[in-house]
């Protein structure tokens, strides 16, 4: 799958890890402008770390990260936000001191903190609930309105590309269809990297998908081609060898 220079992300042969341990051996992955993009796998397959690569979060050994045909690697993680790169985290990491408004505000320092009342007014549309608790911590929110107080962080930051880390994880089912549904409008025509431990949700709200194991891709294509739970299951096969 080629990608398109004018506004893709691009990894080429990015080796990555910690310390002297290798978590990422050489891996290949494309993201088109507007395309929504799953990695699957086991735990401990190198998906976080993948989006975390990108972020600048943890070292690119070798190969090249690109957006919009633009280098990321090698660059800081503050430089990277500002070159649009939205990272929502596992465990969703908002600041628990700062209050829902503060933390939507905070979210735009990256671009100056320049016109947040329209963002914070589309945030706001798509979760009521961040409304009816504005002016609480974070740290007092339940762990779906932080997930979706993380969300709408990073669509103030108004970004290029949105990295999504284990949005399902911890939460009731209803939730879950919630958060992809408001997601997948808020960011209708942004692309993003999605990674999901639950196959079934990341498939419906994703056009392609890699499977990873061991720091490696081993299987990749079309949404479609993963949806029967055979192929789904021929793939995590493969991904065990």
């Amino acid at each position: 799958m080629a990608a398109d220079e004018s506004g893709g992300l691009s990894l080429r042969g990015v080796t990555a890890g910690y310390g002297r341990s290798t978590v990422l051996h050489g891996i290949d992955i494309e993201v088109r402008p507007g395309q929504k993009v799953a990695i699957l796998g086991p735990n401990g397959a190198g998906k976080t770390t993948v989006l975390r690569a990108v972020s600048g979060l943890v070292g690119v050994r070798s190969g090249t990260i690109t957006l919009g045909g633009a280098a990321l690697t090698g660059r800081r993680p503050d430089e990277i936000v500002k070159r649009g790169v939205a990272h929502v985290p596992q465990g969703r990491r908002v600041f628990p001191d700062f209050t829902v408004e503060e933390n939507l505000r905070a979210a735009a320092y990256s671009r100056g903190g320049r016109d947040v009342d329209d963002d914070v007014a589309r945030v706001l549309d798509a979760f009521p609930r961040l409304r009816d608790r504005f002016g609480v911590r974070a740290g007092f929110l339940s762990g779906g309105e932080q997930q979706m107080l993380a969300i709408g962080r990073a669509v103030v930051q108004r970004p290029r590309i949105v990295l999504i880390d284990e949005m399902s994880l911890g939460l009731a089912p209803i939730l879950i269809k919630e958060l992809y549904g408001r997601f997948d409008r808020l960011f209708a025509d942004v692309p993003a990297v999605i990674v999901e431990q639950n196959p079934s949700v990341a498939l419906e709200h994703c056009s392609y998908v890699y499977v990873l194991s061991n720091g490696e891709v081993k299987a990749s294509g079309p949404a479609s081609e993963f949806t029967s739970h055979e192929r789904l299951m021929q793939a995590y096969a493969g991904a065990a060898d």
